[in-house]
């Protein structure tokens, strides 16, 4: 009786899945990448909100310079008096505010019952350069502060008096105005900047 063998190879079971190697890989690359996207996401956000507030900080700094701009360029040469009924200059500084004046061309769309002259004060008040301005020229204590320019812990001004800069104003003539003024604000967080402004017409010669 023989015995036959057969040489056919032998089937080998097939592997359907992932071996743990594998798998240990794959997750280590998912974590990588997810890592990488936190950090993209993270970088992002913090340039978004850095780019937001450097848009805010120089939007701060235009305004402050338009409405200092505008309020020494309309200036009037007119004296006030207190809720007191004591008599101011038209300008004055360094008195209890960095400066005080009128100003003309106080808009009045609603056609109210007031004049078109208007006066405001502008000072440092809890880290901030704030103006305010009085409800009526006369008879009145200043408003409430409207801040323009935070991060302001110093703010000195310097005025030409049509001679040269002065680091104040005593003029006997109560309706007199400089020439220009010069105000100088610094911080921490906005380092120093310097506002040079002209005085309207009738400043002093």
């Amino acid at each position: 009786m023989r015995t036959s063998h057969s040489n056919a190879p032998q089937a080998q079971p097939v592997s359907n899945g992932f071996t743990l190697i594998e798998l240990l890989v794959g997750l280590a690359i998912f974590g990588l990448m997810a890592s990488a996207g936190t950090a993209l996401l993270a970088g992002s956000v913090d340039a978004s909100a850095q780019a937001t507030r450097l848009a805010d900080a120089a939007g701060a700094l235009a305004r402050t310079h338009s409405l200092l701009t505008a309020d020494a360029a309309q200036a009037a040469p007119r004296p006030w008096r207190d809720e007191q009924g004591q008599p101011h200059p038209a300008f004055s500084a360094n008195d209890c505010a960095l400066f005080t004046l009128v100003r003309r061309g106080w808009a009045n769309p609603a056609q109210s019952p007031r004049a078109s002259l208007q006066r405001v004060s502008w000072a440092v008040e809890n880290g901030a350069l704030v103006r305010r301005a009085a409800p009526m020229l006369d008879g009145t204590a200043p408003g409430d502060a409207a801040i323009l320019l935070n991060g302001v812990t110093n703010a000195t001004i310097r005025i030409h008096d049509g001679t040269g800069w002065q680091s104040g104003w005593a003029r006997p003539e109560p309706s007199a105005l400089p020439r220009a003024i010069e105000i100088t604000a610094s911080g921490p967080a906005i380092g120093q900047i310097r506002f040079l402004l002209p005085v309207g017409p009738g400043g002093a010669r």
